[in-house]
Parts: C-alpha cells; sequence; structure tokens
C-alpha cells in the first residue's frame, strides 16, 4: 500500500509541477503590413543624402537646380516631408515635374529600405515607375520650389493618402 501511495503522491506533484509552470510563448508573427500611425522612425538625414546620390547618379542631370537648392527634410511626429528646391531662371513647371518625380520616387524607395511597413515603388516591366509606394499614405508632402529664390514655382501641401499630381511615369531606368 506504501508503494501504491508513494506512487499516487509522486504522480500528483508531477501534475502539480507541469501546471505550475509557465508556458512557452512562441514569438509572435510579424505584425501586419496594414500602416497606422506610430511607431516610424525614419532618418530624413538619410534619405536626403541618399536621394541626392541617386539624383546625381542619373544620366540626365539637372542643371536648372542650383547648387545647395535642394534640400529633403521630414518630421516623424508630425508625419511630414518638406522638399525645397531653388531652381534657376528660365526653369519650367515640366522640368521640375521630372526632378520631383525622381526625387519621390527615391523617397520611397528609401522609406522602403528604413522600415518594412513602407512598400517600394512599383515598377513595369520596362522600368517605368508607376507609383510613389506607400508612404505618402501616412506621411503629408509639402513642396515648395521656387526660381532664383524670388518667384514661387511650386507651393504644394499634399495629406496622408491624397493624390499626388505629379506623374511618377517620368522616369525610365
Amino acid at each position: 500500500m506504501l508503494k501504491k501511495s508513494s506512487f499516487v503522491i509522486m504522480m500528483l506533484l508531477y501534475a502539480l509541477l507541469l501546471t505550475s509552470c509557465k508556458k512557452e510563448e512562441y514569438s509572435k508573427l510579424p505584425p501586419d503590413l496594414e500602416l497606422s500611425n506610430d511607431g516610424y522612425n525614419l532618418n530624413f538625414t538619410r534619405i536626403h543624402n541618399d536621394v541626392i546620390d541617386y539624383l546625381s547618379s542619373e544620366v540626365m542631370p539637372f542643371f536648372f537646380v542650383k547648387d545647395n537648392g535642394f534640400d529633403i527634410s521630414g518630421d516623424n511626429e508630425n508625419k511630414s516631408i518638406s522638399i525645397t528646391c531653388n531652381c534657376i531662371s528660365g526653369t519650367q513647371k515640366h522640368d521640375l515635374d521630372l526632378f520631383l518625380s525622381m526625387a519621390l520616387n527615391g523617397i520611397a524607395q528609401v522609406a522602403s529600405e528604413q522600415d518594412y511597413r513602407f512598400k517600394a515603388p512599383s515598377v513595369d516591366k520596362d522600368g517605368t515607375y508607376l507609383d510613389y509606394g506607400n508612404i505618402f499614405d501616412v506621411y503629408s508632402l509639402h513642396i515648395y520650389a521656387t526660381i532664383e529664390e524670388e518667384s514661387v514655382l511650386m507651393d504644394k501641401t499634399f495629406k496622408p493618402g491624397e493624390k499626388i499630381t505629379i506623374d511618377p511615369r517620368y522616369i525610365k531606368e
């Protein structure tokens, strides 16, 4: 009888031990790729520098943008991105649109490299950009372009999710 009671006691202790152990927590699946307004920490200095490098490596020179006349800045807390561009006299809106489409695609590409929730711009089989990814669904965009710092060529603000009226298809790789 002692052996049987010892066995029962040992089984009860074992059962008690098993139930008192914490369950192992498995790592959760990555969050959905759904965008929210929280937790973004984009490095706008890197975005600015990488876009400048990208634009200067293109075959097409943007001679109409004055030296040191282009800046990208942003604010993660307010979810805003600003582009400032100072152009030489005689710059046409079409020239600026071409330049801005390349800059916006560059911003979207670098943002997608910094945060997986942002998708890179879509490109068709010919290398033509089709959109600006989804960064501008979260961040507002303000573009301020002047000619010789005197007349305003463009001063537009696009709210998050608003259609950007600059055609992304200006560029081909």
